[in-house]
């Protein structure tokens, strides 16, 4: 069984994050509100189904820069990522390499 690529796990992240941006999209009709949203977890498995807990201010923290992700935690790979704020429910990642650099490229919001 062939491994993955870096650039396409990291492709997968970027769709998971595409997937959360409609999310946030719709919590900001809701302005400053604190509610807890579930978010889907942005790991590069594409069969993942865990969704994270986040409010929509500490989603667009994560989102600030584009070489983080935020997953479910146990589900970062070392080879394309390293864990920069562990957490219960969620961790977040910041993709390195040529992880980071097709992280960046496929950032909706560049």
């Amino acid at each position: 069984m062939e491994t993955p690529s870096t650039e396409r796990l990291a492709r997968n992240e970027a769709f998971f994050r595409n997937v959360n941006e409609s999310i946030s999209d719709a919590a900001a009709l809701f302005k400053g509100d604190a509610h807890v949203y579930d978010f889907v977890c942005e790991c590069s498995d594409p069969t993942c189904l865990e969704r994270v807990h986040l409010t929509a201010a500490a989603y667009e923290a994560v989102r600030a820069d584009p070489k983080t992700f935020v997953l479910a935690p146990g589900h970062d790979q070392a080879s394309i990522e390293k864990v920069v704020q562990p957490g219960f429910d969620h961790v977040i990642v910041e993709k390195l390499g040529a992880a980071g650099t097709v992280a960046a490229a496929l950032d909706p919001r560049a």
